[in-house]
């Protein structure tokens, strides 16, 4: 299958770019201290959710050639009552032996750092001209923000990743093949004379993805406990706290969040085991762990489907939110609603 790349000229962000209101909303969350933004950080609607970190590298080592090469990788997610199809082109990086790498639970750690070092003052751009948003930053201020969360990398694994992310290519379909966008998951530079690869303190730019244009510049992102969701344990974990925050938006204790084994299978591309009960056990961990953290104040099964040999084709649970996991959704919630009404009243 063929696929056209996106045309893209970089340009360097000017000074206003940093100071729009789009920015200003971004880096605005609901607080009553500056202590009590330390943690928060943005869920970005779609982006966030779709499939595109999921191929281990322990998958990858299956698939891929002797030569090092990778396929194209083709995902259906139905999601939110949408279908997509997503196509992901892995990077090609010239100093592994000409080996291809999709981007994978490493690089979701690095963007989602990157987007955190993005909420600081004076580190975030917007250009409605242009239509990109990025981020300036160094590469050890990233891997500083990767280590504080318990994510020590040095400085060449977070080289690599960059790297995978600024040679990866993602074509987004709906589900009549209609194409959202075909883009590389970032794209990235450097703008400093300084900008080496050998120097960590060298500024860089990374322009993020055009669905996190959208949503910076609809409003359609939530401020989500950053800080608690780079504690969980596994990428899928990670994946499942954000998908929380930004769609679960009633969240109370009379209102029960229900998830299936299958759905989440399904939504989040893992999780699919040759022996389901390998599945049922890693997911079940997983709650136990929300349980640990104050997502979920309990969790059980409501429902078991079975197949020939009683084989377990799915399982439904329940899981009653913690009180403390509520608060963060309201106050989500309100931000979010004021943050488009100011949004509304700049515009008059």
């Amino acid at each position: 299958m063929a696929h056209k790349k996106a045309e893209n000229v970089l340009v360097v962000p000017q000074r206003e770019d940093f100071n729009s209101p789009q920015v200003n909303f971004f880096q605005d969350f609901l607080v009553n201290s500056a202590q009590q933004k330390i943690p928060l950080s943005n869920t970005i609607s779609l982006w966030d959710f779709l499939p595109k970190y999921s191929i281990s590298q322990v998958e990858q080592n299956k698939i891929r050639t002797k030569e090092g090469r990778l396929p194209l990788l083709r995902r259906n997610v139905a999601f939110q009552g949408f279908e997509y199809t997503i196509f992901i082109s892995p990077a090609l990086l010239a100093d592994e032996n000409g080996r291809d790498y999709y981007p994978s639970a490493n690089e979701s750690l690095v963007e989602d750092a990157l987007r955190k070092i993005a909420t600081l003052q004076n580190q975030c751009f917007f250009n409605p001209l242009e239509s990109h948003c990025g981020v300036i930053f160094s590469l050890h201020q990233l891997r500083v923000e990767l280590k504080k969360h318990g994510h020590t990398r040095s400085y060449q694994e977070v080289m690599k990743s960059l790297q995978i992310l600024a040679g990866s290519g993602i074509e987004i379909r709906t589900q009549h093949g209609k194409g959202v966008s075909i883009e590389k998951f970032m794209s990235l530079t450097g703008f400093s004379s300084e900008a080496r690869l050998g120097n960590q303190n060298s500024n860089w730019v990374a322009y993020f993805h055009p669905l996190v244009y959208r949503a910076m510049n609809a409003i359609d992102y939530r401020q989500f406990n950053y800080q608690q969701m780079m504690s969980l344990k596994t990428h899928l974990a990670r994946w499942l706290y954000k998908r929380l925050a930004h769609y679960y938006t009633n969240a109370s204790l009379t209102t029960p969040i229900t998830l299936s084994l299958t759905g989440i299978q399904n939504e989040s591309g893992m999780l699919v085991r040759s022996r389901t009960n390998h599945a049922v056990s890693e997911l079940e961990a997983i709650f136990q762990n929300f349980q640990e953290v104050h997502v979920f104040a309990s969790f059980e099964r409501i429902k078991r489907i079975c197949g020939a040999k009683n084989r377990i084709i799915d399982i439904v649970y329940r899981a009653t939110p913690h009180p403390n996991f509520i608060k963060t959704v309201k106050a989500a919630n309100k931000r979010q609603s004021d943050t488009k009404g100011k949004a509304y009243l700049s515009l008059q």
